[in-house]
């Protein structure tokens, strides 16, 4: 049984093909969070509700499924998997030939599922990790500044900042970023 978390989207025109796989999912665990006939329909419901996993017929309209593919993977709209109805081939996205059993839907649902939790939380720790580093470049560059106008050691400095930025209840990123765009402000030192 699936983690109840996951949620899904439907995006097909094929009222059969919706109704098959809405049974398959729901038996599973899945619950629904919308559909979309047509590829503009299913991206507009992909970034509202922002589903765990999206599953798409091949032959949705208006037609360029690749590019629908490419839309949902870069943008991270969800983990997808892609019915394949029409016969044709994508590249780099996973697909299931049509029709296709419940316990294999099931399967490949599970994983893309969690391997796109584990790519978003590498995505939260990558975008964290460039917060810091960014942070860590401006408290260098105020310290760097402050070290060159004030004749200030890189440890008074530092204290400086620190300093400043528990009396003006900032935090340190938020005073080295004012002693950047203001360094002569600070001319009492």
């Amino acid at each position: 049984m699936v983690d109840a978390r996951y949620d899904y989207c439907l995006g097909t025109a094929n009222a059969r093909l919706k109704k098959a796989l809405t049974a398959m999912l729901a038996e599973a665990g899945y619950y629904s969070a919308g559909d979309g006939k047509s590829g503009p329909d299913l991206l507009r419901r992909l970034r509202s509700v922002q589903p765990w996993l999206v599953i798409v017929d091949t032959a949705l309209p208006p037609g360029n499924i690749e590019e629908l593919a490419e839309i949902i993977e870069n943008d991270g709209l969800a983990a997808s998997i892609y019915i394949n109805t029409t016969g044709g081939r994508l590249k780099n996205y996973v697909q299931l030939s049509w029709p296709s059993e419940a316990a294999v839907l099931t399967a490949v649902a599970d994983a893309v599922c969690t391997e796109f939790a584990r790519k978003k939380k590498l995505q939260r720790e990558i975008e964290s990790l460039q917060t810091k580093l960014h942070q860590r470049k401006l408290l260098d560059k105020a310290k760097g500044i402050l070290a060159t106008l004030y004749s200030l050691s890189e440890d008074e400095a530092y204290r400086f900042i620190q300093q400043s930025s528990m009396e003006q209840r900032v935090t340190m990123a938020e005073m080295a970023g004012m002693i950047i765009k203001e360094p002569e402000r600070f001319s009492s030192l």
